[in-house]
């Protein structure tokens, strides 16, 4: 059998087992706590990457459709400039009258 002071000795390691527990807890809790804020924090950051990107592709979407539609206007407007391109004079060659009589006989236009 135990003596009291056996069972005061041991009440008092239990208690104090009891109170490194309890402040344990504690602990755990405060780093629950902690962990918790980091990760609703690295939530925030990861929402506002992907709002970054999204806002990223749409500009780039934006851009390419933009260019598309600028092409397009350059397409729509490049037989008007074809068209004008065909309308301006040549350089013009001059061939004198003899010239014009020797390519006839060449051609056999004109008989000799």
């Amino acid at each position: 059998m135990k003596t009291q002071s056996q069972t005061q000795v041991a009440l008092g390691n239990a208690r104090s087992e009891l109170k490194d527990t309890l402040e344990r807890v504690k602990e755990l809790r405060v780093k629950i706590a902690n962990l918790r804020l980091d990760v609703a924090a690295e939530r925030v950051t990861v929402r506002e990457e992907r709002k970054v990107a999204r806002e990223q592709k749409r500009a780039a979407k934006i851009a390419a459709m933009e260019q598309r539609l600028a092409d397009l206007r350059l397409k729509a407007s490049a037989p008007k400039t074809i068209r004008k391109n065909y309308r301006k004079a040549s350089e013009a060659v001059v061939y004198s009258p003899e010239q014009i009589a020797e390519l006839n006989k060449t051609l056999g236009l004109v008989e000799v």
